[in-house]
């Protein structure tokens, strides 16, 4: 059919997910080690949320899914509910009445997509910046956060569309 690939890199992994050679002893290193630290963030981010410590977290984690019943079980929720229940729970803590009706407003407000570059980085600018990438270029970028800290980015030179 006449197709052939071809690649051009920048970097040492630059080629780590390449479709037309094995993946390296260094290069399966190197995407563990980007495993890692994502999954590590994540369970700490829970510990904190849950006022825990890393090691309680951690063993009720290891990458699996529960169901809100169970998660309740394993101290990872305090109450199963949607949107709605929240809303009620938060109208209780502040002292609304339950038929009072309140405004939900989205904080922090939305920034531009130049805003989102130039500021200090934090993990809510970087979500809102690769949805903003996502929106702007209409390309899903999923790995455009671990690039914003010098991790890989591969990004392909052309859209492919199927009709």
């Amino acid at each position: 059919m006449g197709i052939s690939t071809d690649q051009l890199t920048r970097g040492r992994f630059a080629d780590i997910d390449a479709v037309n050679q094995p993946l390296s002893d260094a290069g399966r290193a190197k995407l563990k080690e980007g495993i890692d630290v994502e999954y590590r963030d994540f369970i700490n981010k829970v510990a904190t949320a849950r006022h825990k410590k890393f090691g309680d977290i951690e063993p009720v984690a290891q990458g699996r899914a529960w169901l809100g019943s169970q998660a309740k079980v394993n101290g990872l929720v305090d109450e199963i509910g949607g949107l709605d229940r929240a809303i009620e729970l938060v109208k209780k803590k502040a002292g609304i009445g339950a038929g009072e009706q309140v405004n939900l407003v989205s904080y922090p407000p939305r920034r531009g997509l130049l805003d989102l570059f130039f500021q200090k980085q934090t993990q809510d600018t970087e979500v809102e910046l690769e949805t903003r990438v996502v929106r702007y270029l209409g390309v899903k970028m999923p790995g455009l956060r671990p690039w914003l800290h010098g991790g890989m980015l591969g990004v392909l030179p052309f859209r492919v569309e199927l009709q």
